[in-house]
């Protein structure tokens, strides 16, 4: 699950690319845009798998979902897509990477969870390890990046991390579907709004290559955010908050790959830290509790 999912999410910051520019680099869509649109497609998609589970909004339960939906769903998805029309798509993987970082340090100072020794070693070699493979593909040499914007992914990271606490904490014992499926829904309301308030519908009839940049988000949505975040959760449920944030870790190898695939080259400086990274997540799994 664990490889399945980094592949996935590995994938999703071209497509946001996609969605932001053409193929020559001319804007398409808004950041917000693009966001609205994430979350929008994805409640839209994740909407005839619960619909008879909304049963579990009740009893001020449904307080838990829209926290996940906020903090898992909308502000990361307006995060990034703002912070990649400035900064290099790696350089937003590799900032992605503080995901266990952040939930180590909610997870212990917030919900007392003990974390051993063995995974605070794990998650530095990780977090180590990402930083080195963006390193060696030379993305650095391109020009300072955009302090600001970088900074919106180490917000999104920490509400991923405060995210999976709380499935963790407190939805624990809930299918991974509705969490994900009722905690879109509960934020819909905001992808539509933004959709509506900015000029979308002018865009769409336009812009050359809408379809195009349209279609990435939805493959983005549908994959990237809702079966993504079925099996994200479920892998929650299933090990530990910091373990299921270890998959940013895979997210820059995933990013090397389509580089090859893409004719970029590959060094081996890249494959040991690779394995460097793989190594960290033998200490994760292994030092759990």
């Amino acid at each position: 699950m664990l490889v399945l999912l980094a592949s996935v999410w590995g994938s999703s910051f071209i497509l946001i690319k996609r969605g932001l520019f053409t193929d020559n680099g001319e804007v398409l869509f808004t950041d917000f845009q693009v966001g609205a649109l994430r979350i929008f497609i994805a409640a839209l998609f994740m909407f005839p798998l619960v619909l008879k589970k909304t049963h579990l909004l009740r009893e001020g339960r449904w307080k838990y979902f829209l926290a996940v939906g906020l903090f898992g769903n909308t502000l990361p998805a307006f995060f990034f897509a703002t912070a990649q029309t400035e900064i290099p798509s790696a350089v937003a993987g590799m900032l992605n990477a503080l995901v266990p970082v952040f939930s180590v340090l909610i997870a212990v100072f917030i919900f007392h969870v003990r974390v051993s020794g063995l995974q605070w070693s794990g998650i530095f070699l990780g977090l180590v390890s990402a930083a080195g493979i963006l390193w060696a593909a030379g993305d650095f040499d391109k020009g300072a990046v955009h302090t600001g914007y970088a900074g919106l992914i180490v917000l999104a990271t920490l509400c991923y991390a405060t995210s999976l606490n709380i499935i963790k904490q407190y939805l624990q014992n809930e299918p991974a579907v509705a969490i994900t499926g009722l905690a879109l829904i509960l934020v819909s309301p905001i992808g539509i709004g933004v959709l509506l308030y900015t000029d979308f519908a002018q865009t769409l009839q336009t812009a050359e290559s809408v379809w195009t940049g349209l279609g990435a988000v939805a493959i983005l949505a549908v994959f990237g955010t809702g079966l993504a975040l079925i099996l994200f959760n479920k892998l929650v449920q299933e090990t530990d908050a910091v373990f299921a944030s270890s998959v940013t870790y895979l997210i820059p190898l995933v990013a090397v790959l389509w580089g090859i695939f893409d004719g970029e080259q590959f060094t081996l400086t890249q494959g040991l830290f690779g394995g460097a990274m793989l190594f960290g997540l033998i200490l994760i799994n292994r030092g759990k509790k």
